[in-house]
């Protein structure tokens, strides 16, 4: 097991002074560096995997997004980054966008992403309502994108684990957002979802619901998940990845959002 694999990266001098502490503390945890079948090559910190020198030079890290729907109104709760995030500030996205950390809970591709999500939803919404059992998994996703707005310093190159969560929950009184991760949380229908500025959402998000992958997923659930299972043989699958899981690029250019 590589322990550090940052090596082939470009050494950068940013001046962390200029960001939040809370967020510059979170640039410091393990992150999961992969390859682009999604087999674990070793660990990185949070600021190594998110700059553009080491993204240039082909770091990929593991990461999760959760779509959690309301299953008495059939809505989507969307969250809108905070402005002192360091990615992606003051966009709006889907419920929870995270890493698993490189440790012994979280390591493996199964479990240890719904303990990373259980984690992180309590965290940044204080939610403590998702059991394991809630969280299911769709696919996974390969992207690449610059920081918006572009500091030319930081972006993304995730394989994304794509969760949904089908829950009745009270956004008043089931979640208490953590301000230095979220401004905002709303509940939308998919019809709003598809119609929101392209410019105040992540590339991410942005990409999913372009793609039309959002509305399957919308329409299928809680019900009709497995059918999304049955696309593994189609998608052909690499050695690397789960079986419960396919493999998608959403068409992100490797030259940023």
């Amino acid at each position: 097991m590589i322990s550090n694999v940052v090596k082939q990266g470009v050494a950068i001098d940013i001046n962390l002074n200029d960001y939040d502490p809370k967020q510059v503390q979170l640039l410091y945890e393990p992150m999961i560096v992969v390859d682009d079948k999604d087999c674990m090559l070793g660990t990185a910190t949070k600021k190594d995997v998110h700059l553009l020198s080491n993204i240039n030079n082909g770091l990929i890290h593991r990461a999760f997004s959760l779509f959690l729907f309301n299953s008495k109104t059939n809505e989507l709760l969307l969250q809108q980054r905070s402005p002192e995030k360091i990615t992606y500030p003051n966009l709006w996205t889907n419920t929870c966008c995270s890493h698993p950390l490189y440790n012994d809970q979280e390591l493996d591709g199964g479990q240890g992403i719904k303990h990373a999500v259980i984690r992180r939803v309590n965290y940044e919404l204080g939610c403590d309502f998702l059991t394991n059992d809630d969280l299911h998994y769709l696919t996974r996703i390969y992207y690449r994108a610059e920081n918006i707005p572009n500091d030319h310093l930081f972006g993304e190159c995730e394989i994304d684990y794509i969760v949904v969560a089908f829950k009745n929950f009270n956004l008043l009184t089931d979640l208490k957002p953590n301000l230095n991760e979220i401004s905002k949380i709303k509940l939308m229908p998919l019809e709003q979802v598809e119609q929101l500025n392209e410019e105040t959402i992540t590339p991410w998000f942005r990409m999913i619901i372009k793609s039309g992958l959002l509305k399957q997923w919308w329409k299928s659930i809680p019900n009709d998940l497995t059918n999304f299972l049955d696309e593994d043989r189609r998608f052909g699958l690499t050695s690397g990845m789960n079986p419960n899981l396919l493999f998608r690029d959403v068409g992100l250019s490797r030259d940023g959002g």
